[in-house]
């Protein structure tokens, strides 16, 4: 199940990219082109920029994600894991969940 979850948010954030760099230029009404076909509508190199950083910040999000997780497993005095899996503990749930949230604010904060 949480490899759909990443799957599904990496595809999500990779459609954002490209739809963000498609549509949010702005068009040039006039251009010093002879030819309108000499400026091509996408730039590719762009967009593989766009793509390839959004790719990276993405691992690099997920990976000090995973590693916060494991550092709050850390100061915990119980397994999370085993809190959450096998004994159904809707409380550390929450916990997790608050942490990744916080965790995912900030780490969006320091990537833009």
């Amino acid at each position: 199940m949480a490899k759909k979850i990443v799957f599904t948010t990496f595809c999500v954030v990779i459609v954002s990219i490209v739809a963000l760099v498609l549509f949010g230029h702005n068009a040039n009404a006039q251009s010093d082109a002879a030819t309108p076909g000499e400026i091509p509508m996408v730039n590719f190199k762009v967009l593989g920029g766009f793509i390839i950083e959004g790719v990276v910040f993405s691992i690099v999000g997920l990976i000090i994600l995973m590693v916060g997780y494991k550092v709050f497993d850390v100061a915990t005095p119980y397994d999370l894991n085993r809190q959450i899996a096998e004994e159904n503990n809707t409380a550390a749930g929450i916990a997790v969940a608050g942490v990744l949230v916080s965790l995912g604010i900030i780490v969006a904060a320091a990537m833009s």
